[in-house]
């Protein structure tokens, strides 16, 4: 279908102010009275705390108190309430707030914080999921059996597994016994960190009159607002989250990571505002960190390659808390088929407490993780049926008819998966790869993906809407701008419901929860397709209201009008009608009152049919899928074993695209945080817990010189629930790069790896090896 304005090219709206310099971040607000908060971590990862002395920090030049967490009697968190502001009795990981000192100026703060004198009693560290779920470890959570959680979740009392996850589907395990060729595999996705360019910060303000007032760099302010309200006793009404711009976010700042913390801290000097900001290195250290997921995979399979059983085992490295970890490794495990269809499954999946920094949400969402197993299992499974690696998948292809392992039926409008993989396959395999020379090996790989949105079933995304007196619109939503073009596409879909230009149009998002529609979180590639649902509703209504005023005009009924953009008209005369910017006025009202401005409306959407998992971890938790193909071409240097991707290919079937500028922006960007994750980056302990590279200089981020040739190209078959039928795209580019190249890797060198990330070292300890076999 042809549109008006989707699937054309504009121009950001808040592109000048953040090239220029002028967009406003958490960090450039200042408030009257503020004061600053510095925060101290432990020197241990694990350890009973003995005894804090906090008598010399309280003398010290500016501070005006010291704060510790003695006397907090809550925990708090959405899923499993684990967590809490601030250390109490124990601390269990390198960056857990341990004190805290509010002083007069940043500096003053933490210049106070080495005089503060803690006493430890060191306990055993882990830093691996199956290190911490070994019979003789220690428990992380003594009270895990105390901690509410929701029901859905099946935490295990006594041990330091915080939930485990089991889905099955058919004949689970037994399904093994109709396969003719079975392959197994073990797969690590190392811990890693969002890095987004603005760290964690937060002001809190404990105000006279008992309200709460928060502004954060962060996507979750109703979360943040109920979260503070429920822990402080007070009702929601009384608390207050202001969101500014976000310098980023990839999935770190949603849920509430710094909030609570803050308003502990802030709890202690009431009527002044108090900031914290993180430091580079407090942000990987004292946040969230990603991945963490080794995945242990078998496939079975019939000797013409239908695929038959999978079994599929799940180790979480979760972190000190598992409130959000929990739902990431949900996703992955029952995500682990990736885009192809098992009659027989067995998923399970282990969200296990370590003495590492929690884990979140990142770009993906458990999906990059388990189906880099997936993507790396069918490369192995064709070599050992000796089946081209492409047909193999193309038998096994979710598609129309289709039952994935959730139980849910395909059907033809959530996405057509084999022409995205069809034009990869043109675009890079349709010539010969380039032959092995002096300097380089060169490979080529494949990786075929697949992601649902990520919500809950009580998730919406609001809208309200106002036309203005001279025609043009206002549009406010709840989502938060992280960079990924909110605005644009609010625009673009408000502008093809209302039959007016997007110059007409403007969208404000500067979040505020006293005035913003409701959204849960901005997250799981959901804003496109939910919160555009709710603007197309949102337009509808607005548009049914300005012809119930044109009816009275006009003297007719409503159902006998139409409309325009410009004008509402009879059907039967267009020439007779009432233009736009007069009915925006408000002619009359229901209590015949005469008001400018008051054609609004007000809408919200969630995904239909959404339910929360049966006891065989069944249920409708994907709803709709988009399906995407990417491929690899990579040289490896001889001499050093570096390896260069030259040119990166990704086809995704998104529904509609709203634009392209921007839909292709973000796949670039994806592209390339994916490639960093498969090349270069990898948060690295010590024995002891402590992190190693916690600065940029030495936890290795892509940049542009990284960045490789790329071919973007998008299918569009439309999705019935998304607006004008566009899925969500802002997390899909990420799956597929690390197995796409170490599927090139093989290819290139004949060596498989089954971790990441790959790096030159790794590459020149193969080939060392191999050589000496081939001695031998």
């Amino acid at each position: 279908m042809a549109y008006k304005y989707l699937g054309k090219s504009y121009i950001r709206p808040d592109a000048i102010n953040k090239v220029t310099g002028k967009a406003v971040f958490l960090d450039d607000i200042r408030l009257p009275g503020m004061l600053h908060a510095a925060i101290l971590r432990p020197q241990f990862a694990h350890a009973r705390i003995l005894s804090i002395d906090i008598s010399e920090a309280e003398q010290c030049p500016g501070v005006v108190k010291v704060v510790t967490g003695k006397g907090c009697t809550y925990r708090y968190g959405d899923n499993i309430r684990d967590l809490v502001p601030m250390a109490i009795e124990k601390v269990r990981y390198i960056g857990e707030p341990v004190a805290a000192v509010i002083a007069d100026t940043p500096r003053h703060a933490y210049a106070a914080l080495d005089k503060i004198k803690v006493e430890y009693d060191p306990l055993p560290v882990y830093i691996d999921a199956r290190q911490a779920m070994s019979e003789d470890a220690v428990l992380i959570h003594e009270e895990l059996g105390e901690y509410w959680h929701l029901p859905t979740l099946n935490p295990k009392p006594g041990t330091n597994i915080a939930n485990v996850y089991h889905l099955k589907k058919g004949r689970g395990e037994e399904g093994f016994e109709e396969a003719d060729v079975i392959i197994e595999g073990e797969f690590n996705y190392p811990l890693g960190s969002c890095a987004a360019l603005e760290p964690h910060g937060s002001i809190v303000w404990f105000k006279e009159d008992r309200t709460i007032e928060i502004w954060s760099s962060s996507i979750c302010p109703f979360i943040i607002r109920d979260d503070i309200a429920h822990s402080y006793g007070v009702p929601i009404s009384d608390v207050r989250v202001h969101i500014p711009d976000i310098g980023g976010c990839f999935g770190y700042k949603s849920d509430i990571t710094v909030e609570q913390t803050v308003a502990w801290i802030a709890s202690f000097v009431p009527g002044r505002p108090v900031k914290w900001v993180a430091s580079r290195k407090e942000d990987i250290t004292s946040t969230l960190l990603a991945h963490g997921i080794r995945t242990v995979m078998k496939i079975g399979a019939k000797r013409d390659g239908k695929l038959v059983a999978l079994k599929t085992t799940v180790y979480h490295t979760g972190g000190a808390y598992s409130d959000t970890a929990v739902n990431v490794t949900i996703a992955a495990t029952h995500n682990s088929t990736g885009p192809y269809e098992f009659e027989h499954c067995d998923l399970t999946g282990y969200t296990v407490y370590t003495n590492t920094p929690p884990v979140g949400a990142y770009r993906g969402y458990g999906h990059p993780e388990s189906q880099f197993a997936t993507e790396r299992m069918m490369d192995l499974l064709a070599r050992k049926l000796n089946i081209d690696p492409f047909e193999l998948r193309r038998k096994n292809y979710l598609r129309e008819g289709s039952i994935n392992s959730l139980g849910e039926r395909m059907w033809k409008s959530n996405g057509d998966i084999e022409k995205c993989a069809d034009r990869v396959q043109e675009v890079v395999f349709s010539q010969p790869k380039k032959k092995e020379d002096d300097q380089f090996y060169y490979g080529r790989g494949f990786a075929a993906v697949m992601k649902s949105p990520k919500g809950a079933p009580f998730s919406t995304k609001g809208c309200y809407m106002k036309m203005n007196i001279d025609g043009s619109v206002s549009v406010n939503m709840g989502g938060a701008e992280v960079g990924q073009g909110l605005r644009t596409v609010v625009r673009q879909i408000a502008a093809e419901a209302l039959k007016i230009p997007p110059e007409k149009v403007r969208c404000y998002n500067e979040i505020d929860t006293q005035f913003s529609p409701y959204e849960w979180q901005t997250i799981g590639s959901m804003f496109t397709m939910q919160g555009g649902r709710a603007i197309v509703r949102a337009a509808e209504k607005l548009i049914q209201g300005l012809k119930k005023t044109a009816a009275q005009v006009l003297r007719t009924d409503e159902d006998y009008l139409e409309y325009d953009g410009e004008y509402v008209y009879l059907r039967s005369d267009p020439s007779i009608g009432v233009p736009v910017t007069q009915l925006a006025r408000g002619y009359i009202t229901d209590n015949g009152i005469t008001i400018g401005d008051l054609a609004q409306s007000v809408a919200d959407a969630r995904l239909p049919r959404y339910s929360n998992p049966d006891q065989n971890g069944q249920g409708s938790l994907g709803v709709t899928y988009t399906f995407g193909a990417q491929a690899a071409e990579i040289r490896i240097e001889k001499k050093t074993g570096k390896i260069y991707v030259d040119h990166f290919a990704s086809v995704f079937d998104v529904g509609q695209v709203i634009n392209p500028l921007q839909i292709r922006g973000s796949v670039l960007g994806g592209v390339t945080m994916a490639i960093g994750a498969a090349l270069y980056e990898e948060v690295k302990f010590d024995e002891q817990g402590r992190i190693l590279n916690p600065h940029y200089f030495q936890y290795h981020i892509p940049t542009y010189k990284e960045a490789p040739q790329q071919t973007i190209e998008f299918i569009e078959t439309p999705d019935p629930i998304g607006a004008f039928g566009a899925r969500g795209i802002g997390e899909h580019s990420v799956i597929g790069a690390p197995p796409a190249i170490l599927n090139a890797i093989y290819d290139a060198i004949g060596v498989d790896f089954y971790e990441i990330p790959v790096t030159p070292e790794k590459i020149k300890q193969a080939l060392e090896a191999r050589q000496e076999k081939e001695y031998a």
